[in-house]
């Protein structure tokens, strides 16, 4: 989800009241010299890199002939390019350090499914992107690990700040899980860099799901794809959203599913106990 002023400074509150230090740099990630600016400053204030996390993301619902050039441009411009950005822009301080770039990624990026062409095909794209860079850093020996955790579905305001044309309040595809574990996951993945780490057991199961039989993924999404994307409340389809611009306020990090999701995810921290891949 992408962050305002507003929000960001709040952040740097928390940061600091927990006894470290942070700088906020409000900046639109699909705008590369705005990248390139939040990096510098990055290394002004603070003299290197070590990790790099590229989190933003927009998304439109609605079926794939329903999308405008423009709505499917924007999440691309923002989802995929963003993050292109950013590792363009950090990797020479990154082979410095010999730090991690870590992209939050979805399970999505594995399987497409029905009103989220625009997101899945972006977080695909990705995915093939830094399979590609992976190996060329290793061939390389710079040192630079690339990391993609794939997450499940997590309970954040994103899903009040959608864009979305079905007029239905969206939501997660459960289960869903509180945002804590998968920010202690992605954590650990950026202080041990792990290949690819898929977080919640309903990740996991898209992913082997799509491995073993994308034709029985294709039947399923055909009875629940639509469903399971929303709630039954009404939402007007103009309503406000971010695709093009944030939204005021700093709504937390907490979406409107606290007593539908889950605390924990003991798939991924049995996971974590395994070997690095």
């Amino acid at each position: 989800m992408r962050r305002n002023e507003e929000a960001l400074s709040n952040c740097v509150g928390e940061i600091e009241r927990a006894g470290s230090e942070a700088l906020a740099v409000p900046a639109d990630c699909a705008e590369q010299v705005q990248v390139e600016r939040v990096v510098a400053q990055a290394i002004e204030r603070f003299g290197r890199i070590d990790t790099y996390v590229a989190n933003a993301i927009v998304t439109v619902y609605a079926e794939a002939e329903q999308l405008a050039p423009e709505e499917l441009r924007r999440v691309m411009d923002v989802n995929f390019f963003g993050v292109v950005y950013g590792y363009w822009a950090v990797l020479p301080h990154l082979r410095a350090s010999k730090g991690s770039f870590l992209h939050v990624s979805s399970a999505l990026a594995y399987r497409g499914i029905p009103l989220q062409a625009a997101y899945c095909s972006s977080k695909a794209g990705l995915r093939a992107f830094f399979e590609s860079a992976r190996v060329e850093e290793q061939t390389k020996g710079t040192g630079v690990a690339i990391s993609l955790v794939l997450a499940g579905a997590i309970n954040t305001p994103q899903f009040d700040r959608d864009r979305q044309k079905i007029g239905r309040q969206p939501q997660p595809v459960p289960p869903i899980y509180q945002p804590e574990p998968f920010a202690e996951a992605t954590l650990r993945c950026a202080e041990r860099p792990i290949r690819e780490l898929p977080i919640s057991w309903g990740a996991q199961k898209a992913l082997w799901g799509q491995k073993l039989s994308p034709r029985a993924g294709d039947w399923i999404l055909r009875r629940n794809g639509w469903k399971s994307q929303h709630t039954d409340e009404p939402k007007p389809v103009d309503a406000p959203n971010n695709l093009f611009a944030t939204l005021p306020g700093d709504p937390g990090a907490h979406g409107r599913f606290d007593d539908k999701s889950r605390g924990s995810t003991v798939w991924t921290r049995l996971r974590l106990l395994l070997p690095k891949g």
